[in-house]
């Protein structure tokens, strides 16, 4: 019973600092982008220095940002993980 017990808290602490560790490997990326593509689930832009980036978005913001517009976002990226918009404006 107690090798058990042992086992499970030795798994929780392992999950618990491969989870800090890809946490930490985090970058936010203030810029301001073209949108090309607005999607439901992501959007597809292109910055000032023409590099095309496909962002995940957290909802369908389809209706509020217009195509061949200029915005100024924050996103991020974590490593094995698509970039994620966290903030847009005009």
């Amino acid at each position: 019973m107690i090798r058990g017990n042992k086992r499970i808290i030795i798994f929780l602490l392992a999950a618990v600092v491969l989870f800090m560790l890809w946490n930490s490997f985090r970058s936010s990326t203030f810029e301001v982008i073209t949108v090309q593509k607005v999607g439901e689930h992501e959007t597809t832009v292109i910055n000032l220095s023409n590099r095309v980036r496909t962002i995940k978005i957290p909802i369908d913001i389809s209706k509020l940002v217009k195509e061949n517009n200029e915005y100024t976002i924050l996103y991020d990226k974590r490593i094995f993980d698509k970039h994620r918009l966290r903030a847009i404006s005009p």
